[in-house]
């Protein structure tokens, strides 16, 4: 590496003889000194409070060491040595001086993103590192969860290394279609392995509920029509039998169709996608024996769709009217008639996405909890109970599809 310092040049000479307590001691000591603010005068020199401190070229040298003795221990299998220097770049220089790992820094995330690679699946040490890039790129701004595409990278990764579940928690925070299209694989896989399911297809329509309500939830819709798209070509590849009739929804002459044709129909475009990409006009609806796959294929339809206060008109009197709320009904009826079909929609953890998804896109509260005092006190006077949750437990997950 030419045009390197003396000491970096001397942690260089230190890995090249094996000796990697004294290269990662000499790196550590070195970038501590850098990265110090000068001795005379060190009150002038600090910044106010709250204020980052500046990025400058001592800054950006000990950035370099750091990365590149923490890059040469990993290759070396050092892998505690590395970590700890990789942690200190992160923590003492990027985040203690604001800088960032957005679409300008492309720089950062693929020398992060070396170091990811080079860390080994098995201990701590990955988790301890993309802890701290997380927690670093999420104050940044480059995503409440951290940057995407190093997510998306770990994604694929822990993929790779068949941890499906961990691999769908990184991909499920990325809303680009790649990410999608690595999400299906890894839900579509992970369902072989599903014990509970029998016959084996039984099972595909938890797995993809996880990735497209999740998504909806998260407000990626595009994502969500691009995981559930290639989920479903995976799935009729491998169980053909499944698919009943494939047509064009909504129907290209329906007053829902237009509505989403209509560019004053007041209908959003789904996030990340333009108008000809969207479901501008009509989708392929592929009805399947599994109920659940037709649930989450509407699901998307109707968000897509939202409140829908242009889509339907109705006659009141002599005069036709907006029907408003249109698409917060046909979202109830949805969720409603599904539930009674599909056993497993009616657990807590869907219930409470579905119930999320109805107050993100369609303005619906989430019903009001049971008072028992109330209850009590409505029975006394001969009043009805307060609308309580139904009782008893949720059936158990899988019996329904």
């Amino acid at each position: 590496m030419s045009g390197v310092s003396a000491a970096h040049q001397q942690v260089l000479d230190f890995l090249t003889s094996g000796d990697y307590y004294s290269a990662h001691q000499k790196a550590r000591t070195t970038a501590t000194r850098l990265l110090a603010p000068p001795r005379r005068n060190a009150a002038a020199a600090a910044p106010p409070a709250g204020d980052a401190l500046p990025y400058d070229a001592k800054a950006q040298q000990a950035a370099e060491l750091l990365w590149d003795a923490a890059r040469k221990l990993l290759e070396k299998g050092q892998a505690g040595s590395a970590v700890d220097l990789a942690t200190m770049l992160v923590h003492d220089v990027w985040t203690a001086r604001g800088v960032a790992c957005g679409k300008q820094e492309r720089g950062k995330s693929a020398k992060i993103i070396q170091l990811i690679a080079l860390t080994d699946r098995n201990g701590v040490w990955r988790k301890t590192l993309t802890d701290a890039i997380f927690a670093w790129t999420a104050k940044t701004g480059s995503g409440p969860a951290g940057d995407v595409e190093i997510h998306e990278y770990l994604g694929e990764t822990l993929y790779k290394e068949l941890d499906y579940d961990q691999a769908s928690l990184h991909l499920l925070v990325c809303p680009t279609q790649d990410a999608a299209r690595t999400l299906a694989n890894v839900l579509f896989d992970w369902h072989k392995l599903d014990p509970d399911s029998s016959p084996r297809e039984a099972s595909v329509g938890r797995y993809a509920a996880r990735g497209v309500l999740s998504y909806l939830e998260a407000s990626f819709i595009l994502a969500a029509r691009t995981f559930l798209s290639h989920f479903l070509a995976l799935t009729l590849a491998a169980y053909p039998s499944l698919r009943v009739v494939a047509f064009a929804y909504p129907p290209p002459n329906s007053p829902l169709a237009k509505s989403l044709a209509s560019p004053s129909s007041g209908v959003s475009t789904p996030k990340g996608t333009s108008s000809t990409s969207s479901s501008s006009s009509s989708d392929e609806l592929i009805v399947t024996k599994l109920a659940s796959l037709n649930f989450l294929q509407l699901a998307i339809q109707a968000v897509q769709v939202g409140v829908g206060e242009s889509v339907d008109r109705v006659k009141v009197g002599n005069e036709m009217r907006v029907q408003r709320g249109a698409g917060t009904k046909a979202w109830q009826s949805l969720v409603a008639r599904y539930e009674r079909q599909v056993q497993w929609l009616r657990i807590p953890e869907v219930k409470e996405a579905t119930t999320a998804i109805g107050e993100i896109h369609f303005g619906l509260r989430p019903a009001r909890q049971g008072n028992p005092l109330m209850d009590m006190m409505a029975s006394m006077f001969g009043g009805g109970g307060g609308g309580g949750a139904g009782a008893g437990g949720p059936p158990a997950i899988g019996a329904g599809r």
